[in-house]
Order: C-alpha cells, then sequence, then structure tokens
C-alpha cells in the first residue's frame, strides 16, 4: 500500500501521509496497490486457508464419515465428493459478496424483505440439536480417556466451559491451542490411510454416484447436510470477512473516516484470485480428509463390525488409530478429536449468535446499540446452552443426534443458497462490481447445486418417512 497527499507534511506510524482538514481532522490519500499473484504470493496467502481447512474437520469428518466407512464400506464416499462440488458456490459466493460490497451478506438477505431474516432466526434454534450433538460427540471422545464422570455430565461442562471462554475473551488463545491438536490429529489420519490404504481400485470405483444401501437414507441425507459443513457457515463467514476488514469493508471503512481511497485497478481482481486459490486449495485438504476418514472406517471397523454408537464412540473411533499405531497414540488422538469437535462447538457458539444479533437489529433498528447487540449475542448463547443441556439429557446418543441435525441442515440449505446466489446476482450493480461477478459457469454451477439440494432433500424425507 502506498500513499500520496496534497497537503500533508508529515508521515504517521503506519507510513501513511497526512494533513490537517478546514476542520481540523486529519485527513490521508491512500493508494491501494494490487497484490501480486506469483508463487510466493499464493503461499503467503495460503497459510491461513490450510489452517481453516484443518479447523474445518468436526462431526462430519469425525462422526458421519467413519460411520459410514463401518457400516456400508466404500458404498457412501461418493456422498463426500458430490457435496463439496454441489455446495461449492455458496461458500465462495458468500465470502465475494463481503470483499466486493464491503458489508455483510445479510443486508442482502433483508433487501429480499424481512423473512429471510425470521428464517435464519427459526434455523439458528433449530441448531440447537447440532451443537448438542457435537457436545455429545466431543463427551464421548473425553468419556474414552476419563469416565469418572457420565457422557452427558462431560456434555455439559463442555457447553458451559464454551459459553464461560467466550464472554472472557479468551477463545483465541484456546482456538491457537485446537489449531496445532487439530493438525496432529490430521496428519495421523494421513498416515493412518497410507499404512492401511486398500488398493485404489477398491475405492475410486465408488465415487460415481449409486443408490444408498438399504437402511443408510438417514445417514446418506446426514452427510450431505454436514459436508464439508452447514450452509449458515456462508453467512458466518460473510461476519467473519467483516470483521476482518476483507476487500472493500476497509476501503468503505477508510472512505467514511474522511480519507480518499484511489485503488489500483487490479487491486480487487488480484485479491480475489488469492482468495479463490486459498479456498480452493483448502476445500480439497478438507474434501480429501473426509474421504480419507471414510476409507480408514472402512478398512479398520468394517471387517471388524465394529459401528461408533452411544459413549463408545469415541473409543471405537480412537481403536482406528490404536490398531494402526499401538496404544500409544490413543492420548494423541483423543486430544485431537477433542479439539475438532470442541472447536466446532466455539464456532456456531459464536458464529449462530452473531448471525441471530445481525438478524434481530435489522428487524428493530432502535435495537442496533452495543449494549442491546450484547444482549442479544449473549442471549442466544444461553438459550442455546439451556436448549442444549436438554438435549443431552433427552437423547444421549451423540451419532444420533448429530444425523438428525444434519438432515436438519439439509432441508434448510436450499433456501439459503437461493438467498446468497442472489444476493450477488442483484446487488452488483456499479461497473466496478459487475466486473467482479462470478463468471456464467459458476452462476450455472450455483443453480445447479441448489437444484440438487432440493432434489436431494426431497428424496431422503420422501423415502425415509413416506415410504
Amino acid at each position: 500500500m502506498s500513499v500520496s497527499s496534497t497537503n500533508s507534511a508529515a508521515i504517521d506510524a503506519d507510513g501513511l501521509y497526512g494533513g490537517t482538514a478546514a476542520d481540523g481532522s486529519t485527513k490521508k490519500v491512500i493508494r491501494l496497490d494490487a497484490p501480486g499473484t506469483g508463487f510466493m504470493d499464493t503461499w503467503k496467502a495460503m497459510g491461513p486457508g490450510i489452517a481453516a481447512a484443518m479447523t474445518g474437520i468436526g462431526a462430519s469428518h469425525i462422526m458421519h464419515a467413519p460411520t459410514a466407512g463401518a457400516l456400508y464400506g466404500y458404498d457412501l464416499l461418493w456422498v463426500i465428493l458430490a457435496a463439496y462440488i454441489i455446495k461449492y458456490c455458496a461458500f465462495e459466493f458468500a465470502h465475494r459478496y463481503t470483499m466486493v460490497k464491503g458489508e455483510s451478506i445479510i443486508n442482502a438477505y433483508h433487501r429480499v424483505g424481512a423473512w429471510p431474516l425470521w428464517f435464519m432466526i427459526f434455523q439458528g434454534f433449530a441448531n440447537t440439536v447440532g451443537i448438542a450433538g457435537r457436545a455429545l460427540g466431543c463427551a464421548a471422545l473425553m468419556w474414552a480417556a476419563f469416565p469418572f464422570m457420565s457422557l452427558q455430565l462431560w456434555a455439559v461442562a463442555i457447553l458451559l466451559l464454551t459459553v464461560g471462554i467466550l464472554w472472557m475473551g479468551s477463545y483465541k488463545a484456546v482456538e491457537g491451542i485446537c489449531k496445532v491438536l487439530i493438525i496432529v490429529f490430521a496428519v495421523s489420519c494421513f498416515v493412518a490411510f497410507a499404512l492401511q490404504a486398500p488398493p485404489p481400485g477398491e475405492y475410486l470405483s465408488r465415487l460415481l454416484p449409486t443408490l444408498p444401501p438399504i437402511g443408510s437414507m438417514m445417514l446418506f441425507g446426514a452427510m450431505f447436510g454436514y459436508f464439508p459443513t452447514t450452509l449458515e457457515v456462508a453467512p458466518m463467514q460473510s461476519n467473519w470477512a467483516v470483521d476482518k476488514k476483507a476487500g472493500m469493508v476497509k476501503v468503505n471503512e477508510m472512505r467514511a473516516q474522511g480519507h480518499t481511497v484511489h485503488m489500483d485497478p487490479n487491486y480487487m481482481k488480484n485479491s480475489l484470485i488469492l482468495f479463490k486459490r486459498d479456498m480452493n486449495i483448502s476445500y480439497i485438504i478438507s474434501m480429501l480428509s473426509g474421504m480419507i476418514f471414510l476409507i480408514v472406517g472402512a478398512v479398520v471397523l468394517h471387517p471388524q463390525g465394529l459401528v461408533p454408537k452411544g459413549s463408545e464412540m469415541g473409543a471405537t473411533i480412537a481403536s482406528i488409530y490404536t490398531d494402526t499405531f499401538g496404544a500409544w497414540i490413543f492420548p494423541v488422538i483423543i486430544a485431537g478429536g477433542v479439539a475438532a469437535l470442541f472447536s466446532t462447538v466455539f464456532t456456531y457458539f459464536d458464529g449462530q449468535a452473531r448471525l441471530f444479533e445481525e438478524c434481530v437489529v435489522r428487524l428493530k433498528r432502535d435495537w442496533d446499540t452495543a449494549a442491546i447487540r450484547k444482549l442479544l449475542y449473549r442471549g442466544m448463547q444461553v438459550t442455546w446452552l439451556i436448549a442444549g443441556i436438554a438435549v443431552v439429557y433427552g437423547l444421549p446418543e451423540p451419532i444420533f443426534v448429530v444425523q438428525l441435525a444434519s438432515v436438519m441442515a439439509l432441508v434448510f440449505s436450499p433456501v439459503l443458497f437461493w438467498l446468497t446466489i442472489k444476493a450477488v446476482k442483484d446487488n452488483f450493480t456499479s461497473d466496478f462490481e459487475r466486473d467482479l461477478l462470478p463468471s456464467k459457469l459458476q452462476f450455472a454451477w450455483a443453480w445447479g447445486g441448489t437444484i440438487s439440494l432440493v432434489g436431494l432433500t426431497l428424496y431422503v424425507l420422501i423415502t425415509k418417512f413416506f415410504m
């Protein structure tokens, strides 16, 4: 970033030239150079994305994939690939929207009417089942190592600890520890695959879509709901991009402060190139991780007839790795699995509360104050905590609860996908914004993904509940 000014004589601590305007305020003329797109530039931009891919390993990878492998071998492997392809544009469009428009995509949802905001509020409360399932999964891993408390008490402790750490503002320190443990866990998974991998022909042929096995409909729908993650993460990512001042968010903020900002013609174009490379690489890593979890589960658990379930879920999943490496790796796997599911609980407790807060203050504008925002944010978390505890004691079966939540996520997903497509299509109105629209091929891909999710939702619901 370089800066020039016609009325400045001094350079501030950031290296920005500034001058004093007639009203006494300090103004700056800022020039934003286009970032490079070479190998080293890509490498520098890629680091956070890879870390994000590792921390994205959660209930889908740890619970659904090994269960699918244990029950049905490689029969559902194609579902993971299909889910990643179908949902790709939802995440890409939501992040692109914030980078180009400089605002949360929830603003675009609201322009459709009030109903999308009510829809997300309802979906947030319904997602209580999902957060309880993740807490139960994390608790099952903890119980495998420390069975001195019941599964339910471990789940309640995890929910309480999550809220406590978020309210104390200590999440960054916990997040750093979680990332290290998750990376160790993911590496262990890749090594286990390398040691246990069957001939490629046994599983590569299962990447072509086939009808799901008899009795697998709940798991089939759950995998499409949770891989690579649920679609409400798309607007969550948009909110996080606003917080990180990505793309035009920072530009709009500087202009609102009275500064003059000049962008290189390729500033946004190159920024989007780096963003997409980062997303694509992390997306592929996450997808391969999910497939490997399923394949290793099929190789180790399926022949033994072991299926992750109940309070024994953690011990069963850990056995995949203890059978491969020996008993010494048990604490490594437990720590990594707990970190992965614990960080997912954190992500949703924070992200879903932010969505609730943003929706409510748009529906009731006079509530848009710092004090009320904080009350809404924490109020949502308290509601989730109480309802989550009720689910934990009412349905103390981790795999079933997560599958139920995943199917619910599948049901909600077509509406969120449609809103995201409409946000980009209808709100990129200036010449600058239209130049940054997704390609026609991407729009066709996005509509194909939306229609696919509608079809899958109907297929799962009709087959499971009406046939």
